[in-house]
């Protein structure tokens, strides 16, 4: 038998689901606004046509996220890192969609909402970790190849 807080819990995912499908349009251009503002400030690799794409899998994945236990926002997390995208953006986006959930609540919502996002955020940061600590275990191993080859040369 379920208890009442995941009852609770499953009905406020389904309200937060359905009101990010009912102001999808709306979503997405608040975290096109982020991105575009990201892509003139970081390394991002993605071009400016593109963005509206990478701000509609943005709410797709924050959908997948709260109607699925199993979700892809670490995934989402690795792919910005790999994108270009710098921490503040993820921070930006996390931002708008605190914003933009709070626009939607009641307040007896607001708490258990900020715990769903905080999961949310947590599992994009999870990601974005990782695929930075991958890159630079790479780059590590690049760099002492080069080194030893280096000093193969020096010895020869």
């Amino acid at each position: 038998m379920e208890t009442m807080s995941s009852v609770q819990s499953e009905q406020l995912t389904a309200l937060l689901a359905q009101s990010i499908e009912d102001h999808r349009a709306d979503l997405v251009a608040r975290y096109l606004a982020v991105l575009r503002e990201a892509l003139f400030s970081s390394r991002a690799a993605v071009h400016p046509s593109a963005l509206k794409s990478f701000a509609a899998d943005e709410v797709e994945v924050l959908l997948q996220f709260l109607r699925q236990a199993e979700s892809s926002a670490t995934a989402r997390g690795e792919q910005l890192h790999q994108a270009g995208f710098h921490v503040g953006a993820i921070v930006k986006s996390i931002q708008v969609t605190r914003q933009f959930l709070l626009g939607h609540l009641e307040s007896s919502q607001i708490t258990p909402m900020l715990e769903i996002v905080d999961a949310y955020e947590i599992a994009i940061m999870e990601g974005f970790i990782q695929s930075i600590d991958n890159t630079n275990r790479i780059e590590r191993g690049q760099l002492e190849r080069v080194l030893n080859a280096l000093h193969q040369r020096d010895h020869d």
